[in-house]
């Protein structure tokens, strides 16, 4: 009990690390020195008057990890302080420590030591997002999703987000590039069950179900990224031989594209002589079946 009360009484100098300052030091680099305060003091403001972030990337806070959180500021205190924004109405929005802020709430804590900026209501995703890439808080989902939303509502370029974020714009796009994957795999990724290497392998794959199976596959079998590197790799190296000793014309190609595109699997269009041929669909389970017959408005009997 005697270590619960030295630790959650240290004064806030005790409290917050060295490094802390070299982080703030980094930010103006990134966001602008215009849009930090001149002195980021550290004061201690009642949890109560707090509110989310709207603009929070990041979606998952895992029960373990916060409670985790909760037991290290019973023995050490809270070793960083929460950057807040404050509001007309007294109360304040949280830029970043949303889970420091509920693993305090949870060890009975009224007050938490916090870094007030005078920041404006639309700068709250772009500090929020480089808080969280700065900690690598943020899933490759969640990041993708927090870059899609800057261009949507602020209007930036890859590049431009690259600049603010601290990254290549090529990773930036390549991140955004996950969003195409069907909503299974970006569960994996959500998960933690896939990572971000595995679906930017998966993404050379031609359709959503090679997309899924193969998905299903690095979580059953444990597949490294190299492994599914280089599976993706014959996979594609297969289909370019394939097209190539078929001789098809560039019209046919681009047919296939479009109805693989249309129905989400493989289909090969095979031209005869005299205006004739067939259209081959490949299905990978019932369901698969299913699902293609739905978009052709066919019910299987």
């Amino acid at each position: 009990m005697e270590t619960r009360k030295q630790a959650l009484g240290k004064g806030l100098s005790a409290l917050i690390p060295e490094g802390y300052s070299k982080m703030l030091e980094a930010q103006r680099e990134v966001l602008g020195k215009e849009e930090h305060d001149s002195e980021a003091a550290i004061q201690e403001i009642e949890i109560s008057k707090i509110r989310p972030n709207r603009e929070q990337p990041r979606h998952r806070f895992s029960e373990n990890t916060i409670e985790e959180l909760a037991a290290s500021i019973r023995e050490q205190g809270i070793l960083q302080p929460v950057i807040v924004a404050r509001r007309a109405d007294g109360e304040y929005e949280l830029i970043c420590g949303e889970r420091r802020t509920k693993a305090a709430e949870r060890c009975g804590l009224t007050r938490i030591p916090a870094i007030i900026k005078e920041l404006a209501e639309d700068k709250l995703l772009e500090w929020a997002l480089v808080e969280n890439i700065q900690r690598e808080d943020l899933n490759a989902v969640e990041e993708a999703q927090a870059y899609v939303r800057l261009m949507e509502q602020k209007a930036l370029t890859h590049d431009e987000i690259a600049k603010k974020v601290g990254k290549d714009r090529s990773t930036v796009a390549n991140t955004i590039r996950l969003l195409r994957l069907p909503n299974e795999v970006l569960q994996g990724l959500i998960e933690g069950k896939l990572q971000a290497g595995h679906a930017r392998a998966l993404l050379t794959l031609p359709t959503p179900e090679h997309h899924r199976q193969m998905a299903r596959r690095i979580m059953d079998e444990k597949l490294s990224v190299r492994q599914v590197e280089e599976l993706v790799g014959r996979i594609a190296l297969k289909k370019r031989r394939a097209k190539k000793v078929r001789d098809l014309d560039q019209d046919i190609l681009a047919l296939e594209t479009k109805l693989e595109r249309r129905l989400g699997t493989q289909v090969r269009v095979f031209a005869k002589k005299k205006n004739q041929g067939r259209i081959e669909i490949q299905y990978y389970s019932l369901d698969d079946l299913d699902r293609v017959l739905n978009l052709l408005g066919v019910l299987r009997s």
